[in-house]
């Protein structure tokens, strides 16, 4: 399977907005969903183009599911969420981590009880997270607990380790990443490695990632020229590939913190859109669907 997966969805109406044109185009098959946004009732919003539904699990952004006296580490005198990723990683090797891990589980627990409620599917639930803090290993391991002890049934999470060799196949590209984007790629790829035992113990099913090397300008050049070599290491070994792309571009409307606004309106995200809504694009894309990658 290939999913063509958008994030963030519920951030705003108009991110909603666009990433809905993007759906009933055809050019995704998964939207990745705030338990805490402003969309509800997504389950029952999507007839003919319906896409698959996952939890996109939020520690860094507004309120908390749970209750946010509870969370003092977690959640601001405002009762937002007040760490980003960096901020969560410290924490977690902090004096404090028993307690932050305390108050994590809870949170945690909260926001899978409410996916597995509004995103499942057959009582099945697919989960991933905001600016990938379910890979912190102090997280990683607090969620599949939560997950163990509230008996639910998760098949697939996104694990965003990106294999190496597609890229090293696309020599053209190199001079193209942004050194940001690199030492992301390779931090993720390190804390995959710490999570490894968990979630081969865990049985849940994941993917061949793409969207860390490339974010923010996942273009349809790029992507395209890429993809054939994920899909050709997807079926050598019989694994799926997930592509992350974010859409839902802003203009006028937004929502969450501040401090990201700059993400949240570069123009990045419409070429993002672009991408999705390019015809190209969506038949190839499709086309790879349709004949499965294994």
């Amino acid at each position: 399977m290939l999913y063509v997966c958008a994030d963030d969805y519920g951030l705003s109406e108009e991110s909603v907005r666009h990433i809905d044109t993007c759906i009933a185009c055809g050019g995704l098959n998964k939207i990745s969903i705030f338990p805490n946004g402003m969309q509800k009732n997504v389950k029952d919003k999507f007839e003919e183009e319906k896409p698959f539904l996952c939890l996109h699990i939020n520690l860094v952004e507004g309120a908390p599911v749970g209750t946010a006296e509870n969370m003092k580490l977690l959640v601001s005198d405002t009762g937002e969420f007040k760490h980003s990723f960096f901020g969560l990683f410290l924490l977690s090797l902090s004096p404090k981590r028993k307690e932050f891990e305390k108050q994590l589980y809870e949170e945690l627990c909260a926001q899978l009880r409410y996916g597995n409620a509004h995103f499942s599917e057959n009582g099945v639930l697919s989960v991933d997270s905001h600016q990938h803090v379910h890979m912190i290993p102090l997280v990683f391991r607090t969620l599949m607990r939560a997950i163990r002890d509230e008996k639910i049934t998760v098949n697939y999470l996104r694990y965003p380790a990106e294999p190496i060799m597609p890229y090293l196949k696309t020599p053209s590209l190199f001079l193209t990443y942004r050194p940001i984007s690199l030492v992301k790629q390779w931090l993720l790829k390190l804390f995959g490695m710490i999570n490894k035992k968990e979630l081969k113990q865990s049985g849940i099913k994941t993917a061949y990632f793409m969207g860390i090397l490339f974010s923010g300008h996942m273009d349809k050049k790029r992507v395209l020229k890429v993809l054939p070599h994920y899909l050709a290491l997807a079926r050598k070994n019989k694994r799926d590939v997930e592509i992350l792309l974010h859409p839902g571009y802003e203009e006028k409307g937004v929502g969450f913190k501040k401090k990201f606004y700059k993400f949240y309106f570069s123009s990045g995200r419409k070429i993002e859109f672009d991408c999705v809504t390019d015809p190209e694009f969506k038949n190839i894309t499709k086309e790879a669907c349709e004949h499965a990658v294994h």
